[in-house]
């Protein structure tokens, strides 16, 4: 028994789940450069099938949520208080 998903349902879920490249580097609003260093270096893990390119939403967003805290300990000169 093989279940029918319509194209629009898998749209939705791939939205649902995945990034593409652009709309992560804007949803953590940070350089090209930054996000490849991020995604070189292993902190951020990249999906490749292809010839495309997926990110994790909620791996993004944890990075997004986690991202002050690494501001200020990494830049600490940003933020006198």
């Amino acid at each position: 028994m093989t279940i029918e998903i319509s194209k629009k349902e898998q749209l939705e879920f791939l939205d649902a789940y995945f990034l593409s490249t652009a709309e992560a580097i804007e949803m953590l609003q940070i350089s090209k450069q930054n996000f490849y260093s991020l995604v070189n270096r292993n902190k951020i893990q990249r999906i490749k099938k292809n010839g495309v390119v997926l990110y994790f939403r909620d791996e993004i967003l944890e990075r997004l949520d986690n991202q002050n805290v690494l501001r200020r300990k990494y830049r600490p000169f940003e933020y006198q208080d």
